[in-house]
């Protein structure tokens, strides 16, 4: 368990009390399913720290966002037969009706402590209190990580972009890795607070001993990841393919991702597609697998799937990962919580975990829930407000 200082233990104090925070997000904050949980769990622990909030929610017009990207898919899929096509939330329009959304809200909210913005999307031009942004990666991040160059409908709102990143009082990452790239990039600081967070919404008892006596006699592999992660789940289905054919009794679920999505037949592999948190039913139904499977995989060597491997392993249970940089960085080139796929075969990186002795197993899950059990949103925030008091934004 992780120690704090005098100073982080002085923002659970009734103090904070007076402060009001606009807060800009994309999505309903309120709404568990907004952005993997990130701005429930973070604007619900401002406001049992005191906090004021004042929510304002800056994603596209439904209406409009509906009308344009369906026409600029006529057009640029259907008739010039384009790879890509533009979007709405890179238009100007976009921008200008988000625009007069900040400034009415400001005009609404003038005794603001200051503002904070969950995107780095945009920034409150029209209010002399702070502005601090709070996010993974820019876009323009994105794109290069992609190895790609900026689309033509993509360079108005990457300008944009980059004069947001130029305008704003403070900006936070998330990761390591990406606050040095975003310093290069935009020569400014970026803060990175040396420590980061799960965004677990199970309400139920948890214990690590009798979890761990579960995942002994699991014969499951866990895998989490929408879309954009499907090369790496039909890597590992390929691996699973070759481990089913010594051990029948495996089972693979995948949530994010249906059967048609991945074009599975096998009975023993199960697609769940994208699980809701906010429906009871299937948040139960994503955290009873992510507290008995065997082992998470996600070998993804880009994304990493971040999020859903460190809540893997706050529930004890040990994961294999490719080494992408921000993960090593953190958690070191050599980890006792699990394997990193190295180039090794997935199936053998897979089945070291599977099949190690009871002992050897136990251990890895008591490594992947010790590592990450400080990784709390109480915790987070505390160090957050500590960083806004040095930086000056909080009295």
């Amino acid at each position: 368990m992780e120690k704090f200082t005098q100073d982080e233990k002085d923002f659970k104090s009734p103090q904070m009390n007076h402060n009001k925070i606009i807060l800009f997000t994309c999505g309903d904050s309120n709404d568990i399913s907004t952005w993997s949980n990130v701005p429930y769990l973070f604007t619900k622990t401002l406001e049992e720290k005191g906090f004021r909030l004042h929510r304002v929610d800056i994603s596209p017009n439904k209406t409009l966002n509906r009308i344009f990207n369906t026409t600029s898919y006529l057009i640029f899929k259907r008739l010039l037969k384009r790879n890509a096509c533009p979007e709405f939330h890179r238009t100007w329009l976009h921008r200008f009706i988000t625009y007069r959304r900040i400034k009415k809200v400001t005009i609404q909210n003038p005794d603001i402590q200051f503002n904070l913005f969950l995107s780095f999307a945009f920034y409150n031009k029209y209010s002399k209190k702070p502005n601090v942004l709070w996010c993974d990666w820019t876009d323009r991040v994105v794109i290069e990580r992609l190895g790609r160059e900026p689309k033509f409908y993509e360079i108005a709102s990457l300008r944009h972009e980059d004069n947001v990143m130029k305008k704003a009082d403070k900006v936070y990452t998330m990761f390591p890795k990406c606050k040095e790239h975003m310093e290069e990039l935009y020569r400014r600081e970026i803060i990175y607070i040396n420590r980061n967070v799960v965004n677990t919404v199970f309400e139920g008892e948890f214990n690590i001993k009798e979890n761990i006596r579960i995942r002994l006699l699991s014969k499951k592999i866990l895998f989490i990841g929408n879309i954009r992660y499907i090369g790496a789940a039909k890597e590992l289905i390929q691996a699973y393919n070759i481990l089913k054919e010594k051990d029948k009794s495996l089972e693979l679920h995948i949530i994010g991702m249906t059967d048609e999505q991945l074009g599975v037949k096998d009975k023993d592999i199960h697609c769940h597609g994208y699980l809701r948190k906010n429906v009871k039913e299937e948040r139960d139904l994503y955290y009873s697998l992510l507290h008995s499977c065997k082992v998470f995989v996600n070998p993804a060597q880009q994304w990493g799937g971040y999020s859903s491997s460190i809540e893997a392993m706050y529930y004890g249970c040990p994961i294999i990962v490719a080494p992408y940089d921000d993960f090593v960085c953190e958690f070191g080139e050599n980890i006792n919580f699990g394997e990193y796929t190295n180039g090794n075969d997935l199936d053998t990186t897979i089945a070291n975990i599977l099949y190690a002795s009871d002992e050897e197993y136990s251990a890895l899950c008591k490594n992947a829930y010790d590592r990450v059990n400080g990784y709390t949103w109480d915790n987070y925030v505390d160090a957050f407000l500590k960083s806004l008091k040095k930086e000056g934004i909080l009295q």
